[in-house]
């Protein structure tokens, strides 16, 4: 197919104006559409209606709403065809169905690209030009940048001018029906009882009205997506910009031949009257030269040209003059210039103290910062502190480590707990207590994945070294308890019911407090 063959004028046009060529496309040539697109609805319809339950009939026009992406492959086949002047007929469009059920993505059309609002923008590009994958994507996005929106509105419009047609027949049943059965079937649609003696006529009324909404706007919605395509196509591709040099290229073809044959004829003819003259033919050449002169006989001096070029341009036809009175301002031109001028200089005086304000706005903001350092930092600490914080757990292996879970003399209640032989309890009691000064006086990062081992090692680089030191005997001697089921001596347990004040209150020496600062 070449473009040449196009049978509409290829210019960049508006995507509104490519629609309505569209529409003008199908009123031209609805003869070659109506046969097969007709055949092809009835074919799909027919058994629709016959097949489904009497139940089921009220969803038979939705039935073959669903089918509509089949109908619209039947179309663009045929569209496209006449838009290069190729007829197609009747067994040629369905000769062409099964290539178009199996090769246009028709599969997808019918399941998850259903619902698609563009279904007729992106068509051409499945159909037509067989993209398929990552091609298909890059070209989808490309088109999409102009014409995707107007495709768009062009589905909603036809849907709602489908209710619009529907209505309309019912409006001209209504009109012409002078018993007003019509009338009550169409109140009964909205009460719920219909009639059971003729319910089967008045669905198949309803599916046949809608068969007629399809059948007139499906052939107006698939071609006005078609020009859309093409205008898109002719804005990517210089469509027109390529037709016009095609046939400037083909008309110079034309006169090269015309030129060469008319050259051919020349010489023929210059040959023929040399060979011609050469004869004894004196009459023609005496008669040329007495009869025929390139100058006139009677020439005029200049003095005399002149006057006479004066006296035919002193005739009313070429010496017609008409006055127009307009306002013009003075020194327009001069005007324009110095206001130009004006302009000019107040735009650069403008931006040279807006310039010098925007410099002493940072200089000035630098000074305040150095001044308020202190300040902002503390404004900005918060913030930071705010940043890291971490929920602590309220539960730990078990062990309830809330602050108000303890009570007030650590140590003195899990001395009880020993010397009434609750060893495990006493010593969870400590290690409870050790968990919740290490969480919430020394905010140690603990998560509830944590073991003993890993809140040693965590408090290891923030803990002074004695408060250290109680912490590891007491989380070895609390896993020898929990997991090994192993009751320390006395001896092992003493220190730590009388270093706990030391514990909650460790002294602070000089290495201790660099640590902590």
């Amino acid at each position: 197919m070449k473009l040449t063959d196009l049978n509409i004028q290829v210019r960049q046009r508006s995507a509104w104006e490519a629609i309505d060529l569209g529409f003008a496309f199908v009123q031209q040539h609805w003869k070659a559409l109506i046969l097969p697109y007709a055949l092809l609805m009835l074919m799909l319809a027919l058994p629709i209606w016959l097949l489904l339950p009497e139940a089921y009939l009220p969803i038979a026009g939705l039935v073959v709403w669903w089918f509509k992406p089949l109908f619209d492959r039947l179309l663009l086949y045929i569209l496209s065809r006449q838009l290069f002047n190729e007829t197609t007929s009747l067994a040629e469009a369905f000769s062409a169905l099964p290539q178009l059920i199996r090769q246009t993505g028709l599969l997808s059309g019918l399941t998850y690209r259903r619902f698609s609002l563009s279904r007729s923008y992106v068509l051409p590009i499945w159909q037509l030009e067989g993209l398929r994958g990552k091609p298909l994507k890059e070209r989808k996005e490309l088109m999409y940048l102009q014409g995707h929106s107007n495709a768009i509105w062009l589905t909603l419009g036809c849907i709602h001018l489908e209710f619009i047609v529907v209505l309309s027949l019912y409006a001209l049943i209504l009109m012409l029906d002078p018993t007003g059965a019509a009338w009550e079937h169409i109140k009964s649609l909205f009460r719920g009882d219909l009639d059971i003696d003729t319910q089967y006529w008045r669905m198949l009324m309803d599916f046949v009205f809608y068969l007629l909404a399809v059948l007139v706007l499906e052939p107006f919605y698939v071609a006005a997506g078609f020009m859309l395509y093409i205008n898109r196509r002719t804005q990517l591709e210089a469509w027109d910009i390529e037709i016009a040099f095609r046939n400037l290229g083909g008309r110079l073809n034309q006169l090269a031949k015309t030129s060469s044959s008319v050259l051919s004829s020349l010489l023929i003819t210059l040959v023929i009257g040399s060979l011609y003259l050469s004869t004894n033919t004196p009459v023609y050449a005496q008669y040329y030269e007495s009869q025929h002169e390139f100058l006139a006989e009677e020439r005029l001096t200049p003095e005399q040209a002149a006057a006479k070029i004066q006296e035919v341009m002193a005739l009313d036809e070429l010496n017609k003059r008409i006055k127009v009175k307009t306002w013009v301002a003075k020194n327009q031109q001069e005007s324009k210039q110095s206001n130009d001028r004006i302009s000019d200089e107040f735009i650069q005086l403008f931006a040279s103290i807006f310039k010098g304000l925007l410099w002493v706005a940072v200089i000035v903001a630098v000074i305040l910062a150095i001044i308020y350092r202190q300040k902002i930092l503390a404004y900005l600490s918060p913030l930071r502190k705010q940043t890291n914080i971490i929920t602590t757990p309220e539960v730990l292996f078990g062990l309830d480590i809330r602050p108000e879970s303890l009570p007030d003399d650590i140590a003195g209640t899990a001395h009880q707990l020993w010397q009434a032989g609750k060893t495990r309890e006493a010593l969870s009691l400590l290690y409870r207590g050790a968990l919740v000064i290490l969480t919430h006086e020394e905010g140690l990062a603990i998560q509830a994945s944590h073991t003993e081992g890993d809140i040693l090692k965590l408090a290891k680089p923030t803990t002074v070294a004695e408060r250290y030191t109680y912490l590891r005997t007491l989380t070895k001697l609390w896993q020898t308890i929990a997991y090994a089921h192993r009751s320390p001596s006395f001896q092992e347990i003493e220190p730590l019911f009388t270093g706990w004040n030391q514990f909650q209150t460790p002294r602070l020496d000089a290495n201790a407090v660099e640590v902590r600062t």
